[in-house]
């Protein structure tokens, strides 16, 4: 989910019943998607924007409601069309798409985690084809942009629509909307698959206990090395690691982004 969310639905709902947007037409509902059903909750002012929408919901793919039709929002620019992808999920992902060679594609980001970990690769963001066919890739970000998520499988919010807008000035002439298979189309050639790291020992308390949770995890154990590559970005208490956790057991742990490039 785009962080400028709330702003775009702030700007839908008190510009609702001027503006016109391509595959919706004019703009007369503005809805938060509803924790409690598969429906949504009407949002007729700022106010409820800031009360009814969540900012933060794996479970739910349509960010807003937009005439009734689920909305996953993208910001322009440069962005992440998936955050925090874990080895532990790439299985039982592979297995709710019906994939047929999963343990080669794994076998292939195995390979490249470690050769990334040891020094080996220059850059961090890796071509999709490296891995994937265009039908494998194309139906994976389909499912983590708009379907579901891991350990939650398909959503009971699901998107239709993905709305791209920036994260300022916003207006009617700068928000596109797209259907899943044109922004796909628009997209493709920007699309990386990004390598990420974290530290187990890191001076920063929230990525510090987000390496151990995902180290904690079986799946995820051939992205998690008993050393350090790197280095984590000094903490705004000067310190790159934290005094409780020894040398000897500090970890790096690695996830994957799937980033939209500029």
């Amino acid at each position: 989910m785009a962080g400028n969310e709330q702003k775009i639905a702030e700007y839908l709902v008190l510009n609702k019943g001027n503006i016109s947007l391509r595959h919706l037409g004019i703009i007369k509902s503005i809805g938060a998607p509803d924790s409690s059903r598969d429906g949504y909750v009407e949002m007729n002012s700022a106010k409820d924007v800031y009360r009814y929408l969540a900012t933060e919901d794996s479970r739910k793919k349509a960010d807003i409601y937009i005439n009734g039709h689920g909305i996953s929002v993208k910001q322009i620019g440069a962005s992440f069309a998936y955050n925090r992808w874990q080895r532990a999920n790439l299985v039982e992902i592979f297995e709710l798409l019906k994939f047929k060679t999963s343990i080669s594609i794994l076998n292939r980001l195995d390979q490249e985690i470690r050769d990334f970990h040891e020094g080996n690769l220059e850059r961090r963001n890796r071509p999709w084809s490296d891995f994937f066919t265009e039908s494998e890739f194309k139906a994976i970000v389909k499912f983590l942009m708009i379907e579901g998520s891991p350990n939650v499988g398909f959503s009971t919010h699901p998107a239709k629509l993905v709305l791209e807008a920036p994260a300022a000035n916003i207006s009617a002439e700068n928000i596109n909307v797209y259907t899943f298979d044109e922004y796909f189309k628009e997209y493709l050639a920007k699309l990386k698959i990004a390598i990420r790291r974290q530290w187990i020992g890191q001076a920063s308390n929230s990525e510090h206990n987000r390496a151990k949770s995902l180290a904690k995890k079986p799946g995820n154990a051939p992205w998690v090395f008993n050393d350090v590559s790197g280095l984590p970005n000094i903490h705004k208490s000067g310190a790159r690691w934290r005094k409780d956790v020894p040398a000897k057991d500090r970890k790096t742990v690695y996830f994957l982004m799937i980033e939209k490039e500029t």
